[in-house]
């Protein structure tokens, strides 16, 4: 491209756009960093809980050895705080973060990741008949993924233990199920997040930052 008015129309334009495009605060990329690091721990957790690409063994509703319990945990502290609404790094907010500020292709990739998360937010709202009660799948889920990252904290675990009490093996189970399926598109949005950044998707070579957004 040669000097001259249109390189200065160039310019112009570029410069503007950068000026209208919306910017992220340092507190939001701070945050888009956690969730990268929350990501890397689901990416290690889930590999070693799914060794060779076969789930944790659930017998009779229950999770087998308390070696998987142990992996099955490492891999929920990372699920749940991407699950969970009030986090910082709660995928919907990071979702809602990309989309105002991502270029067209983020926002197309966001589109097709809330298609591919659609049919888990679908299982949450279902509901299963255990000893004649209707409950929902995303009450066991949190109540089963409290108990497991809080397992040291009777009260943190006992509403759990009560629902297992009362309607059966089924519900850990079909709890585990769900948090695997939310480690997996925790990993897909990290694949956008990284797009993002310009980041290679599967490595951080940054420390963690010490606290939250």
């Amino acid at each position: 491209m040669g000097s001259g008015p249109l390189l200065e129309i160039y310019w112009h334009s570029t410069l503007q756009s950068r000026m209208t495009e919306p910017q992220l605060t340092s507190a939001e990329r701070s945050r888009l960093r956690i969730f990268r690091h929350v990501a890397a721990e689901a990416r290690v957790a889930l590999r070693v809980a799914r060794p060779g690409g076969d789930s944790v063994r659930v017998v009779r509703g229950y999770i087998e050895t308390e070696g998987d319990t142990e992996r099955v945990r490492n891999m929920c502290i990372p699920v749940r705080r991407a699950y969970l609404k009030n986090d910082p790094v709660n995928m919907g907010r990071i979702v809602a973060m990309l989309r105002a500020t991502g270029s067209s292709e983020i926002r197309q990739r966001l589109e097709a990741f809330e298609r591919s998360y659609a049919p888990i937010e679908s299982e949450l709202e279902s509901a299963s008949i255990l000893n004649d009660r209707r409950v929902t799948h995303g009450e066991m889920f949190e109540k089963w993924i409290d108990a497991m990252v809080f397992h040291d904290i009777p009260a943190k675990r006992q509403p759990f233990l009560a629902m297992a009490d009362e309607l059966g093996k089924a519900v850990e189970g079909i709890a585990l199920r769900l948090a695997e399926r939310i480690a997996r598109c925790l990993l897909d949005l990290d694949g956008i997040v990284a797009a993002f950044l310009g980041e290679p998707p599967d490595t951080i070579t940054d420390a963690a930052p010490t606290a939250d957004a």
